[in-house]
């Protein structure tokens, strides 16, 4: 990918020197697109992060690009646009760092950063010199014999690194400079590149240049290859080592097994007599506790717990007298657990059953205030007040749910089920974003409206908070044989099947308000009154997307 940027960068300066066709820069930046995109289906999540942030860089050169195919490009701004993109694939490599030096891979490694160092260092001095040759100014000048300066620097320390073979493939592309140049170009471009250039022409200077990248490039994939060879042979070194390792660490464990078992013969006996009595106290004690915990009732029995059958006096005596006093110590904090659990549930319903006679009373004021308000600006107002406090006495009625109590309904005669609907739709926010369409012939008895209103105004809560503004939630029902089904559905974000089924699963099975997730409280509400009345309440997915609730009553 670095080489064929290093080729992009040329052919923009080809480009505006008119020395390359404009379908060839074309070409190789899509060519340089595609090797993007295929490192990252290579490696995918394998993608070090410092190579995936050096790789969305080059988006950076998505303005040059378009800047250079228009022929609006200066040459600063190629030189200035490529060649920190470059420096950044580089240095993301890391080949500097983490390396042993000691060890012939580890200074190949470390050879083949600087050879990337030089490489880009001749990629930018071959565009430079171009460059200087086309337009001599002082700025280009100078910046080719900073750039010769710091190529120099390189060359020495990647010098000392490679391999003789290595060593030979670089004389060979210094001779190739020579040959396309002269015998002193180098020296004297690092010198006085405007003079070293005079006598060049552009049209003959860029294909050597051209063709000299191409040969450096060379030499840069035989670095990879050798790198590459040399750590994979370390590789299965280390591989073989590690086998003969494993064998001798499971020769070792088969010995230590073998001497495990003849020591714990000698207390294997009263071991197996304790392991016996544990396991039947484990399963009396298990059976117990799961019972106490998950009791609701007011008046739930003590802990029972069966002893331990063990009289000895030695240390496995000593370890069962300790399994008992922990298992006695179990016990008392499952008990005071429970004991502090029905607290809660009853501090829930006091403090629940004490905002609803505050907000009723709340409720018949503003009552009595919006029959007597004449003012339309204030009374519109007031209604809004009247809507959240008749969202607040929804809260509170959640409250005296989730304390496991029930709450009082003040229905003494049936409501139609429509109207039931409309009662939940005062209790929640977004009212105005819900169509109700319940057909008339149908109603609730008085003993279950109160709880209907709840169940269904936290399924609508929930199904306009979940769901864009835009979309409209819609509330259905049919008429069964032996009731009616009704159905809150919404267009919003949706869940996963996985969530789906924990819901669901959640909706009928009984679960402890201290082991439930905060945020699916207004499913733990509807799966407590679906379960008091005999409901059936599922989620399912919409068609387009969201999720639809279906209460069966």
């Amino acid at each position: 990918l670095l080489q064929h940027l290093q080729r992009e960068r040329l052919l923009a300066v080809g480009l505006l020197l008119g020395q390359v066709e404009r379908t060839d820069l074309v070409q190789q930046i899509a060519e340089v697109d595609d090797r993007i995109a295929d490192l990252r289906a290579d490696l995918g999540t394998d993608l070090p992060a410092q190579v995936g942030t050096a790789l969305d860089g080059t988006r950076t050169l998505a303005e040059l690009r378009t800047a250079v195919l228009a022929g609006q490009a200066a040459p600063e701004q190629i030189l200035g646009g490529y060649g920190p993109v470059h420096t950044a694939l580089i240095d993301s490599l890391r080949l500097r760092f983490d390396v042993d030096t000691r060890t012939s891979a580890g200074r190949q490694v470390l050879a083949l950063d600087g050879m990337l160092r030089t490489g880009e260092g001749m990629s930018a001095g071959a565009t430079l010199i171009v460059l200087v040759a086309a337009q001599p100014t002082d700025q280009l000048a100078t910046a080719y014999v900073a750039n010769m300066a710091t190529l120099n620097t390189e060359s020495v320390r990647f010098s000392s690194l490679i391999t003789p073979e290595q060593l030979a493939l670089v004389d060979l592309e210094a001779a190739a400079v020579t040959a396309r140049t002269n015998p002193d170009f180098l020296v004297q471009s690092g010198l006085d590149p405007v003079a070293a250039t005079a006598g060049l022409e552009v049209e003959s200077l860029y294909p050597a240049v051209s063709s000299m990248i191409t040969l450096g490039q060379f030499v840069e994939k035989k670095l990879v290859a050798d790198v590459t060879a040399e750590v994979r042979a370390d590789r299965t070194a280390a591989l073989s080592a590690a086998y003969w390792v494993s064998a001798l660490v499971v020769t070792i464990l088969v010995v230590v097994v073998l001497l495990a078992l003849a020591v714990g013969r000698a207390v294997a006996r009263p071991l197996t007599r304790l392991t016996r009595s544990a396991d039947r106290v484990a399963r009396v004690a298990e059976s117990e506790l799961v019972r106490v915990a998950d009791d609701e009732s007011d008046t739930a029995q003590p802990v029972r717990l069966d002893p331990v059958d063990i009289r000895a006096r030695d240390e496995i005596g000593d370890l069962a007298r300790a399994f008992e006093r922990v298992q006695n110590t179990a016990a008392g904090l499952v008990e005071r657990q429970v004991a502090s659990r029905r607290n809660v549930a009853q501090m829930f319903g006091h403090v629940g059953r004490r905002t609803q006679n505050l907000v009723g009373r709340q409720l018949a004021l503003i009552d009595r205030l919006e029959r007597q308000e004449t003012d339309p600006g204030r009374l519109e107002q007031m209604y809004r007040l009247d809507h959240i406090s008749s969202r607040l006495r929804r809260n509170a009625g959640s409250l005296v749910v989730l304390s496991g109590a029930k709450g009082d309904d003040a229905h003494v005669a049936p409501v139609p089920l429509a109207d039931a609907v409309r009662l939940a739709l005062g209790e929640i926010e977004d009212y105005t974003r819900v169509d109700v369409q319940v057909p008339a012939g149908v109603s609730a008895a008085p003993a279950v409206i109160g709880d209907l209103v709840l169940t269904l105004a936290e399924l609508m809560e929930n199904a306009t908070v979940f769901s864009p503004p835009h979309t409209r939630v819609v509330v259905t029902g049919v008429l069964t044989e032996d009731g009616a089904t009704l159905s809150v559905v919404d267009h919003g974000i949706g869940m996963s099947e996985d969530r789906l089924a924990e819901e669901n699963a959640r909706l009928t099975r009984r679960e402890r308000l201290d082991l439930a997730p905060t945020e699916v409280l207004g499913l733990f509400v509807v799966g407590r009154l679906a379960r008091r009345h005999g409901w059936l309440v599922s989620l399912a997915g919409t068609a387009a997307g969201g999720v639809t609730a279906t209460i069966r009553i």
